[in-house]
């Protein structure tokens, strides 16, 4: 309650109010009104007659000046990471006894005054006043970024302080302080508890005095969370783990020395959950086998994947408990986000520890890391190879007892730290146990072929098991039995919530009696590097509500649509220049009336923490008001991005409308032949599966079948053929039985093996054909047959292997009949199927057949394919099956024909790919008439725009083409004979039986 909302005939009312009306006959002598109050000090109270303590920080607080009502308001819950300093006089209760009350307040006067003056310049708070203790934020409400350092200096700066202080005796004062650092929620709507802000609720504020109680005189004690955030700004003395009051498992403790620390390289120990570890026996139960492989000389991958805060550490850190294995055999490795993108940034930082440890080794491995850059290009490969092969040596070491080496957080990790370990776990290495933990759950597929292999994939834990955690924390304090299912409901099955929710909620009743449940409950915060990343959030003043949006929204968020969910107190446009003005977040402009303005926040790890503060039930509101917005704005003509709905729908845990609009986006990447992103959006929509209702078994049962048969495809291309063989194909196959649509499966395998010699990778492509043989024979009418015919005699051709490719295209052809197969066939590929083979026909006869069989193949290739009326059929035919059979012959005359008439069709219709066609066949022409250097640059700007296009289907054939041109001119073929056999040896080999003439010409 403000003291400036009261007049002065109010002021026996306002101590009223506090109990305290016997004070009122003081005040009203000296004139104190309202105006006054909030200016007296703790003197000025001592001369009013008021020599309790704890009555004159009672008026203090509530005398304070009110928050301006301008000032935006924190949301009512909101997650926040603090640094909280307690500190706690030393020997007070005989201090007391000696110095009487009223000797002994001015010494506590004194003593809160030394606190103050010495925790101020560090920007720390003064919360509350605790009998002969003082509590202290830092991070709050003033928001700082390097909270924990500025409150562990501030502690240093107390003893200082403090132990100038003496007693009328000349007995110097002395303190003991605790620090502590981690999540609690902040609550500014109870002004009555407090004076000047709100006050935070947590295990924190309760570690942080149960450290106090740990340290000796004059000294501070650190919680292990806040030696982690000191990083090597102090020497600390590791104090081991402590049973404190309250807490039931032990503490892992650190105290303070006087100077900073030299070793920057020392390593922190390993965090620990202070709660009871539940359930995950059965993933116990796996690594425990895991380790009894290696005991007996054996090697073992692990690979653990769950998302943040579900426990992955924790259960790993269980196994090594329980089997007893300490530093001595066990080591943990930590991917850092700063080094995802600089090599061997992990291991640097190990090499480098280790180097300072005396490691000569790890001395020799830095030095050749930092040789890659600097030597010549020619040497780099074989330095890395080199470097790697060392690593993985240097981690195998040379230690024949069983160990475990540990790699967490590998979503953080480079390419070539995931280099390394991928080499390390093919070697096997006898004796080892690697554990590699992430969050990404389909880790485990880099890791498919390594032996003793095995995934273990955390999930949200069940309302029974996430009950005992909750029931660990709250079921012997008084009160707390009324809370447990509301906080089941609140954790979702997060460990990590249930924690803390439950540490919240026992602070609030062990402190204030107070069983009304009023207390908002916190959730987790991703890392240490939240309170420098929240205070930069947090000094925002009318953009933060903007930031809170732009968090649920995206990273990239169009104007109008935050404009279209704004509410906050201020204009929009006065929130966004406040965003972009702190450096938070830029203002892209849009470019033409199509393109809007556009926030863009410059790091993920700041929406992360933006987003990591709102409440989850705040969250799923959010989210649904985001996709009404969007749903509103497609409805007016906007393009509405699918990936950018789905992943509002997954949020707001709306799956089935999520996944199918996560297949629309891996459609839309694989329309743009983005194989990759096609394949995480597909395999995004198949993981919310289990997610949808049990009821919509069927649609769920069509959806899979849908959404493999549109992965498979990309999968290849993104992959390689053999990595969705096992896995994606037997699936599919099981599908087909129960949804039918073969037509569907093998079409879709059609398209992706026209895409596969698109690209030149024509022994792929033999292979993926050959493994369609049981999709084809489940079509009864014989058509995929067929088709599996002209895709094996395509690639035997191709391959060199005549007479196995002419007896497949036999076969298409005596079971081809136009009237029935040309409108069947129309869906497999742009082309016309008997056309096309007949192309393959003159091909092969240009090759091993006379001249007169060869002009009869073309011959017939050209009627097939002008039957068809088709203009893409006639241009591959005219360049395929005539142009490069005649060129192939040498026979000028008939590719200066064929020419001429792809030029006219490819004109005529503005077909640009087979404009392409008709100007290398031009060049092709002009260096056999003579005049080599312009034909040979014209078809040289071709083969570079194919390129370009990633088309790169017959490349090596077209350039041995050009090649038999070049036998035409006095200097015979200029081509890199050796460089284009080699690469005609890898896929097209049936060239191969023209480099004799070739050689001998060149000679």
């Amino acid at each position: 309650m403000g003291a400036g909302s009261i007049n002065a005939a109010g002021i026996v009312a306002w101590l009223a109010d506090l109990d305290l009306e016997h004070y009122a006959p003081a005040f009203i002598e000296a004139d104190i009104d309202t105006d006054v109050l909030p200016y007296l000090t703790d003197a000025d109270l001592k001369e009013l007659g008021v020599t309790s303590l704890g009555h004159r920080r009672k008026i203090m607080a509530a005398s304070a000046p009110s928050v301006p009502e301008t000032q935006v308001e924190d949301p009512i819950g909101e997650r926040l990471y603090l640094t909280v300093v307690f500190c706690d006089l030393v020997n007070s209760t005989r201090l007391a006894f000696e110095q009487g009350a009223e000797r002994f307040s001015e010494l506590l006067s004194d003593f809160y005054q030394g606190v103050e003056q010495a925790v101020t310049p560090y920007g720390g708070h003064i919360a509350q006043y605790h009998g002969d203790g003082v509590l202290v934020y830092f991070g709050y409400p003033d928001p700082l970024e390097d909270a924990a350092p500025r409150g562990v200096e501030s502690a240093c700066s107390i003893i200082s302080s403090v132990t100038k202080l003496h007693t009328p005796d000349g007995e110097p004062l002395a303190v003991r302080i605790g620090v502590a650092s981690g999540p609690v929620v902040v609550n500014d709507q109870h002004p009555e508890l407090v004076s000047n802000s709100g006050r935070a609720y947590g295990v924190v504020v309760n570690l942080a005095a149960r450290l106090q109680a740990e340290a000796d005189s004059n000294s501070v004690v650190l919680s292990d969370t806040t030696a982690t955030l000191l990083g090597d700004q102090f020497e600390l003395r590791p104090l081991g783990l402590r049973l404190l009051k309250g807490i039931e498992t032990p503490c892992r403790l650190y105290q303070v020395r006087d100077q900073k620390a030299p070793d920057t390289s020392r390593q922190l120990p390993w965090m620990t959950s202070n709660g009871a570890f539940i359930n995950h026996d059965d993933e116990l139960k796996k690594l425990s086998e895991q380790w009894i492989k290696v005991q007996n000389g054996g090697f073992a991958l692990t690979t653990v994947a769950g998302e943040h805060g579900i426990g992955k550490s924790r259960m790993i850190s269980e196994f090594l408990k329980q089997h007893h294995l300490g530093q001595g055999a066990a080591r943990r490795i930590v991917c850092q986000p700063q080094g995802s993108h600089i090599p061997f940034y992990t291991f640097r930082q190990l090499l480098a520890q280790d180097q300072e440890a005396g490691q000569n080794q790890a001395s020799e491995i830095l030095l050749a890391l930092d040789e890659i850059a600097i030597s010549p290009q020619a040497e780099r490969h074989q330095r890395r190879a080199r470097v790697i092969s060392d690593l993985v040596d240097y981690l195998t070491g040379l230690e024949t007892k069983p160990r475990v080496l540990w790699v967490d957080d590998l979503h953080w990790a480079d390419p070539s730290t995931l280099e390394v370990l991928r080499t390390l776990a093919l070697s096997s290495p006898t004796g080892l146990m690697l554990i590699i933990s992430a969050r990404d759950t389909g880790m485990d597929r880099q890791y498919s072929t390594v032996q003793n292999a095995i995934s273990i994939i955390l999930v949200p834990l069940d309302d029974h098991h996430t009950h005992a955690i909750v029931q660990d924390f709250l079921g012997n304090i008084p009160g707390g039995d009324q809370f447990i299912d509301a906080l089941v409901q609140r954790a979702e099955g997060m460990p990590i919530f249930a924690e803390e929710l439950s540490r919240e909620i026992r602070a609030q009743l062990s402190e204030t009696d107070r069983h009304d449940g009023s207390v908002e409950p916190e959730q987790a915060i991703p890392s240490s590097l939240q309170q420098s990343l929240q205070a930069r959030i947090r000094r925002l003043k009318a953009a933060r509500p903007l930031m809170r949006l732009a968090a649920v929204c995206g990273r990239e968020s169009p104007v109008p649509l935050l404009r279209d969910l704004w509410s906050g107190p201020d204009r929009i446009e006065t929130a966004l220049n406040e965003l972009v003005d702190s450096g938070l977040a830029d203002l892209q402009i849009g470019v033409g009336p199509d393109q809007e303005n556009c926030l863009i926040i410059r790091h993920q790890m700041l929406l992360d923490c933006a987003y990591d503060t709102i409440l989850s039930r705040d969250r799923i509101v959010l989210h649904n008001d985001v996709i009404a917005a969007m749903e509103q704005r497609a409805d007016q003509g906007r393009d509405l991005e699918p990936s950018v709905m789905a992943n509002q729908l997954e949020r707001a845990q709306r799956p089935q409308e999520a996944a199918t609009q996560w297949v629309q986006a891996g459609r839309n990447a694989a329309l743009q032949s983005a194989d990759a992103e096609a394949v995480a959006l597909y395999r995004r929509a198949l993981s919310l599966i289990p997610s949808i209702p049990k009821d919509q078994k069927n649609w769920t049962k069509q959806f899979e079948a849908d959404t493999l048969l549109a992965l498979y495809p990309a999968v290849i291309g993104a992959e390689g053929y053999r990595s969705a063989d096992i896995s994606v194909m037997n699936r599919i196959r099981g599908l087909i039985t129960q949804t039918g649509g073969e037509q569907r499966v093998f079409s879709s395998m059609f398209f992706r093996w026209i895409d596969i010699l698109a690209h030149g990778d024509i022994d792929v492509g033999h292979d993926f054909a050959l493994n369609l043989s049981d999709i084809a024979n489940q079509e009864p009418t014989g058509l995929h047959q067929m088709l599996l015919h002209r895709m094996v005699g395509t690639t035997h051709m191709l391959r060199g292997e005549f007479d196995n490719a002419l007896w497949h295209l036999d076969r298409f052809i005596s079971n081809y009949r136009a009237d029935i197969h040309a409108d069947l066939m129309r869906p497999f590929g742009a082309t016309d199927n008997h056309a096309t083979v007949m192309s393959c026909f003159s091909a092969i006869r240009a090759i091993t057949g006379t001249q007169d069989e060869a002009n009869r193949a073309i011959d017939a290739a050209l009627l097939a394919a002008e039957q068809t009326g088709l203009a893409h059929t006639m241009c591959h035919t005219l360049t395929f099956g005539a142009a490069l059979p005649s060129a192939l012959r040498r026979d000028w005359d008939a590719v200066s024909n064929f020419r001429d008439r792809l030029h006219k069709i490819s004109s005529e219709r503005d077909l640009a790919f087979w404009a392409i066609f008709d100007r290398m066949l031009t060049g092709f022409l002009e260096i056999a008439e003579g005049t080599h250097k312009p034909g040979f640059a014209k078809s040289e700007e071709c083969f570079n725009t194919l390129r370009d296009n990633d088309f790169l289907f017959l490349f090596p054939t077209f350039r041995t083409a050009r090649a038999l041109a070049e036998l035409e001119t006095p200097d015979g073929p200029t081509e890199d004979l050796a460089a284009l056999e080699q690469t005609l040896s890898l896929g097209e080999r049936w060239m191969l039986v023209y480099f004799k003439e070739l050689r001998e010409q060149a000679l």
